[in-house]
């Protein structure tokens, strides 16, 4: 009985765990998002103030095309790199938890 005792103890340990490590992993989650949110956010504000900046000076259309440009691409890289490891970013999380 001993034996199956520790079995027990050491599965509910490791279910503890697991639960843990989830929970972990969505607060990580939240708060990537938050921070991925929070970056997008402030470079719309710069970039809405360097363009009211630019409108103020002459040759600012020009300007305005080229940060709206850059601004694009800006936001496609940041989500293009939190689709392609958002996943890898998880396992390692949990994995660090659990391991």
């Amino acid at each position: 009985m001993d034996i199956i005792s520790e079995i027990l103890e050491t599965d509910r340990l490791a279910e503890e765990k697991l639960e843990q490590a989830m929970q972990k992993r969505s607060e990580m989650l939240a708060e990537c998002e938050k921070q991925a949110e929070e970056i997008r956010e402030s470079a719309r504000k710069e970039a809405e103030d360097y363009r009211r900046k630019m409108l103020e000076n002459d040759g600012a259309p020009a300007a305005d095309s080229a940060l709206k440009e850059s601004e694009q691409a800006q936001l496609k890289a940041l989500a293009e790199a939190y689709e392609n490891d958002h996943e890898k970013w998880e396992n390692d999380i949990v994995a660090a938890i659990t391991g």
